[in-house]
């Protein structure tokens, strides 16, 4: 594998770990307003029944927020190092390197030519 290609593979990931932790952080949210609303249910439900097939909602909601917090949890040391101001010159950096980097390689990759820089000249003439 080409160095520009394991570079491009590591901002890959930074940027996927990034949408992970904000789709996960947004779910998160919407389990918290969700257990607000089950347990206003449960407040003002009326039969056993009902409390019973909310409690067993609230339940499912709180082992779903429980996953969602998790996989926050295991992304938050990351996004933190990220946003960092001198952190964030570092990624900006490794993305100017990809480029030169490719650059270097296109360079090296290419069919090679040379051109004779005294045609047809013998003994410096």
């Amino acid at each position: 594998m080409l160095p520009s290609e394991e570079i491009k593979r590591f901002l890959d990931n930074l940027d996927q770990w990034k949408e992970e932790y904000k789709q996960a952080y947004e779910l998160m949210k919407v389990e918290d307003k969700r257990l607000q609303d089950l347990l206003h249910a449960i407040e003002f439900s009326e039969g056993k029944s009902e409390r019973n097939r909310l409690a067993t909602k609230l339940r499912n909601s709180r082992r779903l927020r429980r996953q969602y917090k998790d996989k926050v949890l295991l992304y938050e040391n990351i996004i933190t190092f990220l946003e960092d101001g001198q952190n964030k010159r570092v990624v900006n950096l490794l993305s100017q390197l990809l480029g030169k980097q490719r650059k270097q390689e296109k360079t090296l990759t290419a069919e090679r030519i040379y051109i004779p820089r005294v045609e047809g000249k013998e003994g410096g003439e």
